[in-house]
Parts: C-alpha cells; sequence; structure tokens
C-alpha cells in the first residue's frame, strides 16, 4: 500500500453519533465508583451536545508509506521513529498510515468562554468535545480500514503520541509529513500541545493476515 498523497477528509457533524455515556464517562461518572448521575446534569448534558455539535467542523488529513520495521526502529518514506512498544505492536505490519483529525476552533472557544461563565457546563462542553473527537478518529479509522481491505489488508487500532514510550515529539513528525496547519488549520504548540485543542494524532498500520 503506497498512498504517497496526502489526503484531506472534510466531515459533516451531523453525521457523528453522539454517544451519551462516553460523555458522561469523560464527566467521571463510571460503573465502578457507580456515581448518581444529578438529574440537573443529564438535562445539561442532553441540552449542550447537540449545541456543541452544531459548532464543530471536523477535518482530518492521512497519508499512508510503506513500512519496514529493524529492532526499535520503524522506517517510512524518509522518516523513523525509535518506540519498542510501537515496534512490537506494529511487527507484522508492511505499511502505515499517518493522521491528524480536529474538530476545529470554535468548541474550543466555546469552552473557554464558559469556563469564566459556568463550570459546570465548562466540563460537560470538554467531555463532549472528547467524545466526538473519538467518534471522528472512529470514521476516519473506518475510511482506512476499508481503503486497507480493498488491497487485502487489514489495520491495528490507532496509536498516538504521547503513548506507552512514543514520545510527544513525535507530534513534529506528523505536522511535518501532514502539512497539518496548511490543509486543517492545526497548530503544534511549543509544549508541543495541539490546537485546536480537540484534535488528535496517530499511527494505523496495516498488514496481510495469514490465512490458515
Amino acid at each position: 500500500m503506497t498512498y504517497s498523497s496526502v489526503f484531506t477528509h472534510k466531515g459533516n457533524p451531523l453525521e457523528l453519533t453522539p454517544d451519551y455515556p462516553e460523555v458522561f464517562r469523560y464527566m467521571g461518572y463510571g460503573l465502578k465508583d457507580r456515581t448518581e448521575l444529578d438529574d440537573d446534569v443529564r438535562l445539561l448534558v442532553k441540552q449542550i451536545v447537540p449545541e456543541l455539535q452544531n459548532l464543530i467542523t471536523p477535518q482530518a488529513v492521512y497519508v499512508c508509506y510503506p513500512l519496514k520495521i529493524e529492532g526499535d526502529v520503524l522506517y517510512f518514506s524518509d522518516y523513523q521513529v525509535q518506540s519498542k512498544e510501537l515496534s512490537r505492536f506494529l511487527r507484522d505490519c508492511s505499511s502505515i498510515y499517518l493522521f491528524a483529525a480536529t474538530l476545529g476552533p470554535k468548541i474550543d472557544q466555546q469552552i473557554q468562554k464558559m469556563q469564566k461563565l459556568d463550570p459546570v457546563k465548562a466540563v460537560i462542553m470538554h467531555s463532549t468535545g472528547a467524545m466526538f473527537i473519538e467518534e471522528y478518529c472512529n470514521q476516519i479509522c473506518d475510511i482506512i480500514k476499508q481503503q486497507a481491505f480493498e488491497e487485502g489488508f487489514s489495520v491495528k487500532n490507532r496509536f498516538s503520541p504521547g503513548f506507552a514510550d512514543v514520545p510527544l515529539e513525535t507530534q513534529k513528525l506528523f505536522f511535518k509529513v501532514l502539512d497539518c496547519s496548511k490543509k486543517i488549520g492545526l497548530t503544534l504548540m511549543d509544549t508541543l500541545i495541539m490546537a485546536p485543542e480537540k484534535s488528535v494524532t496517530a499511527f494505523v498500520g496495516c498488514y496481510k493476515e495469514i490465512k490458515k
């Protein structure tokens, strides 16, 4: 699989399906602690989720390269990443996708505004944004999965910088390869935090399944 060109995807926010249990989970309401949801909070969530859905402008960029792994180092195009965990996770892969996805700036602006006016609503908005960027990343991974399937490949789960032993410094590689600022208005600050905040970068490995 060799998609050396960078592809841009513009999503439709209406095609994102709100996952309310995930919003509650991000807010800290989980099955383990059996925390009871306040009815007023539940109503606020039901109100805020669709409001934020109208503000997001999901976009993504992705590219695919042939992959070679030697020891703890991954080689693709003119780039390399050293990671014991990522090399182990992708050891049977022969190609690799790099993608970046964002919900756009408006949701961040609304959260920042609400942090001063109503901290409870700000927490709900933050959790809602986390849910929606996960939903959008799942959509991008479905696109990648379909492209891989058409060429006889299967895909691994996505793996992001900052996870395991892959340093956040690896974010710089994504921004260099994908030209995120120009393509989707996504920038990387000196702190290695992305802006807009509700954004994700990730690797996705592709492999041939061995038929038994």
